[in-house]
């Protein structure tokens, strides 16, 4: 099992990441490979509290695009 940590979500949403390109395909390959991964409610309610937030990227993510 893979487990996705919270910076490779947030890398992968945030286009101004310097990991963005990587984080992105990284998430791709694992949505269309055929190993098992998952990713803990933990990590989403972190990955959702810290690309909103304006205190550390501006402009923040907006909530409904996170949510995507």
């Amino acid at each position: 099992m893979i487990a996705v940590d919270t910076n490779i979500l947030v890398y992968s949403v945030r286009a101004d990441s310097p990991w963005h390109a990587q984080a992105r395909e990284a998430i791709r390959g694992l949505a269309e490979g055929d190993k098992p991964w998952a990713i803990a409610w933990p990590c989403i309610h972190e990955f959702v509290g810290v690309v909103t937030h304006p205190g550390i990227y501006k402009p923040p993510t907006s909530l409904a695009a996170a949510l995507l």
